[in-house]
């Protein structure tokens, strides 16, 4: 079992990056995230794989 977990962020570009960021300090993200363009081409996404910080401990 992974001890990370998959998080998709979708919404406006401006949104999504501050989602992005707010998460920072939080987790570990893991992977380099890349944001993709919808097809309705009004929103965006991104795929984080993130796992807690220091290793979980509290």
């Amino acid at each position: 079992m992974s001890d990370t977990v998959n998080i998709p962020v979708t919404g406006d570009r401006d949104n999504v990056k501050a989602t992005i960021t707010a998460l920072d300090p939080v987790v570990d993200i893991v992977t380099d995230w890349r944001i993709f363009p919808q097809r309705n081409g009004t929103t965006v996404s991104a795929y984080l794989e993130a796992r807690p910080q220091n290793g979980g401990a509290q």
